[in-house]
């Protein structure tokens, strides 16, 4: 009779398991499953990326984005291989995505400025005037007044290049060049008061 009583319990029990199974009334959390499918997702798609298999690797961000749309890191390494890849409208779009989710992501806000700039004015003149702003800041003059022109050359529609290089002939000392570049600068900002200021120093140490 014991026998039997815990053999029904038995079944009972096994009967409960199966029909739980079966209606999903055991929940192993599905919030779970899609941070993990979402994982898994990322996972193969940096793995893609570090292959140099970049049009995969957006393939499998985007469906980790997709699964889990505030997965940040996703999203970053998808605007990133946009990015890498000259796809300038699609990583202004992945870049502006991880700023909304992470408004506090400067290297986002840099590259997201840095592919608006891409565009409007093209890759190379703005790879170009980075360089120039670099050599700028460490004071050395002669190289970012070199690299300054080459940035206009590649596309004289570049207006800030026009005034940096004006400010770099200005503390180079060649006063002439700094109000020719600084003039041109006002032809297309004419509202910009500290270039008027530093287009009135050239000026004066012209004379």
């Amino acid at each position: 009779m014991i026998f039997l009583l815990s053999l029904f319990l038995l079944l009972f029990v096994f009967s409960g398991l199966v029909y739980a199974l079966d209606t999903g009334e055991i929940e192993y959390g599905d919030q779970n499953t899609i941070e993990g499918y979402a994982q898994t997702m990322f996972d193969q798609g940096y793995n893609l990326y570090q292959a140099g298999r970049y049009g995969d690797a957006i393939q499998f961000f985007i469906d980790a984005t997709s699964a889990k749309p505030d997965f940040v890191k996703a999203w970053y390494w998808l605007a990133r291989t946009y990015q890498e890849n000259n796809m300038v409208d699609e990583a202004i779009w992945a870049w502006r995505k991880v700023i909304q989710l992470d408004p506090s992501n400067t290297q986002a806000q840099y590259f997201f400025k840095k592919m608006q700039n891409w565009k409007l004015y093209g890759k190379e003149a703005w790879e170009i005037y980075e360089q120039a702003q670099n050599a700028y800041l460490q004071n050395q003059f002669i190289p970012a007044i070199q690299l300054f022109e080459a940035a206009i050359r590649e596309n004289p529609n570049l207006e800030v290049a026009y005034y940096w290089l004006g400010i770099s002939q200005l503390k180079n000392g060649d006063y002439a060049a700094a109000v020719k570049s600084l003039e041109k600068y006002l032809t297309l900002q004419p509202q910009d008061k500290n270039a008027e200021y530093w287009l009135n120093q050239a000026k004066k140490g012209k004379k």
